[in-house]
């Protein structure tokens, strides 16, 4: 079903623009995060921090696996959002692939904050099971903003799922005239 809403189609192509600037701050970020001894500026106005278990301080490859698995994870749910926000140009609102793209984005949030919460205990494993280290425990962290991710991500489920019951009602509605 198109629908021909100005003002929607035109919000869908500024989200869309700053879709592909989050994306390629995400790929910018990475390439700091790899480049070896990042100068630091005395009045630096932008500061790019990771937060890194102590035990890992030694292993900057680990650091780098950590942010690129996580950031591949981001840029795929990118990627489907910004496909997502095309279709709303077009005036495409409830069509079975916007569902579709909304509910990848979803699973991608929800990944990649699953994957931020676990990834830093698991290479801690991986130190110590590599002998590259002995950390003297293990753990995984999680704290309120990636619950609040996890809950927006359940929530744009939730949406996918009216989507599709909205669609399917339209069409037995279109049957019975």
């Amino acid at each position: 079903m198109n629908i021909d809403c100005v003002r929607a189609k035109r919000m869908a192509r500024w989200l869309r623009y700053a879709v592909l600037l989050m994306m390629i701050a995400t790929v910018l970020g990475n390439v700091l995060v790899a480049w070896p001894d990042t100068p630091q500026a005395a009045d630096a106005r932008i500061a790019l921090t990771t937060q890194v278990p102590e035990a890992l301080a030694g292993h900057r490859w680990l650091i780098l696996i950590d942010s690129v698995a996580v950031s591949l994870i981001l840029l795929l749910g990118l990627y489907r959002l910004l496909r997502l926000m095309r279709l709303f140009e077009q005036g495409d609102f409830f069509s079975r692939a916007a569902a579709l793209h909304l509910r990848a984005f979803a699973l991608a949030l929800l990944l990649s904050t699953l994957a931020s919460c676990l990834m830093p205990g698991l290479e801690l494993l991986i130190v110590r099971l590599a002998g590259l280290d002995a950390p003297t425990s293990i753990s995984f962290s999680i704290d309120s903003a990636d619950i609040w991710l996890i809950m927006i991500g359940a929530v744009f489920f939730m949406i996918t799922w009216i989507m599709g019951e909205a669609r399917q009602l339209a069409e037995d509605n279109r049957m019975i005239v």
